[in-house]
């Protein structure tokens, strides 16, 4: 068997072929060709999978000995399960197995910092007794409530961006899902649909129907992103301003601070 299968089944969430991976000699310890082993590659499927099969492949491999405390640039199995988690299911598993929750990656973020969701920030800032930062106050434009022509109008600027993104490499897609963790997951299914950056896939970019919903309420529109492989923080910023030039190119002024953890916000009037 080829036991290198371990690191897709574990990021996908795929209990049996981890357990026969295993079974087979899988070295739990061992590492990916991006150096990551098989359980940070389980915390970083936490949003990818069902969170019952996910909780189970990320036991299995605790279990196992998969190591918890292992980084790759200072990120360990729940620094990425903060990261990419849409609950604290996996992360309060990690923390219950006894992974350290007081961390800092290589950049020197906190894991607070990066939390994916705010329960996730809550509860990692209370564990950890480090206050969870505030964003910089930043003046917004007055909420502008879109006649129907005015958001027929910024629909097709819309559909220009998108489809420009979708050229340019990305996943993007628009009105997916309700929530933010819905969006993520429907860009994550297609990104390894199409193979991922070895297939030229860059990364993600969507709006939610409660974004869009929002939008017409206030005249912007927050767009999600993410970049591969794996959401560093350098692959963000190449994504984030991909979009902002994109968007620019398409009649959409755009506001955004080049930050990992802000969501580029698009003027649609």
């Amino acid at each position: 068997m080829d036991t290198s299968k371990i690191f897709d089944a574990a990021r996908s969430g795929d209990v049996a072929q981890v357990r026969a991976s295993l079974q087979a000699g899988a070295d739990p310890a061992a590492v990916n060709d991006y150096g990551f082993t098989a359980l940070q590659q389980a915390a970083m499927g936490a949003n990818d999978s069902e969170i019952a099969p996910n909780l189970a492949v990320l036991k299995l491999l605790i279990d196992a000995g998969s190591p918890l405390e292992f980084q790759r640039d200072g990120r360990t199995a729940l620094y990425l399960a903060a990261e990419f988690a849409p609950s604290t299911d996996a992360v309060q598993l990690l923390i219950d197995a006894g992974a350290q929750a007081d961390i800092r990656d290589s950049h020197g973020n906190h894991i607070t910092v990066n939390a994916m969701m705010p329960e996730v920030q809550e509860l990692l800032s209370a564990l950890t007794g480090v206050a969870i930062e505030a964003p910089e106050p930043e003046p917004e434009p007055a909420p502008v409530k879109l006649t129907a022509a005015q958001w027929r109008a910024a629909q097709a600027k819309l559909d220009t961006l998108f489809e420009t993104l979708t050229q340019a490499g990305l996943v993007a897609l628009q009105d997916t899902g309700t929530t933010q963790s819905d969006g993520f997951s429907d860009c994550a299914e297609i990104f390894h649909e199409r193979g991922g950056l070895s297939a030229g896939v860059l990364g993600f970019c969507f709006y939610t129907r409660q974004d869009r919903n929002r939008a017409k309420r206030e005249g912007r529109l927050d767009l999600a992103f993410w970049g591969a492989p794996d959401g560093e923080y350098a692959d963000m910023l190449k994504v984030g301003d991909l979009i902002v030039s994109a968007a620019e190119a398409a009649g959409l002024p755009v506001t955004w601070h080049r930050s990992a953890a802000k969501r580029p916000s698009v003027l649609l009037y």
